[in-house]
């Protein structure tokens, strides 16, 4: 359970991961890096809206069995062991499918 679950920080995920982005930018003194201002969003540049973000978080033991990722990317390797396609579970090929 987070802590904005139980009332000690209160803001949802996609602030908190707002926050985050905004953190990595920052110059601060003794920190080892920072994330250019130039870098795009973190959403941008993992090629997902905030909502299909959510719905990857919320819903990951529903959306996925065996392996996880873009639907193009499971489609194209098959079991080591098995020499057999991936199944993606339709949901997860949905909402996937519809990213960029």
């Amino acid at each position: 359970m987070r802590c904005s679950e139980k009332g000690f920080l209160s803001m949802t995920t996609l602030d908190y991961l707002e926050l985050l982005d905004w953190t990595a930018r920052r110059v601060v003194p003794g920190k080892h890096g920072t994330t250019s201002e130039s870098t795009p969003s973190i959403f941008e540049r993992l090629s997902l809206q905030p909502n299909t973000w959510m719905a990857l978080v919320t819903k990951f033991g529903k959306l996925f069995n065996h392996v996880a990722g873009r639907p193009k990317v499971i489609d194209d390797i098959r079991s080591r062991i098995h020499h057999r396609r991936f199944n993606l579970r339709r949901a997860a090929r949905e909402l996937l499918e519809t990213e960029a």
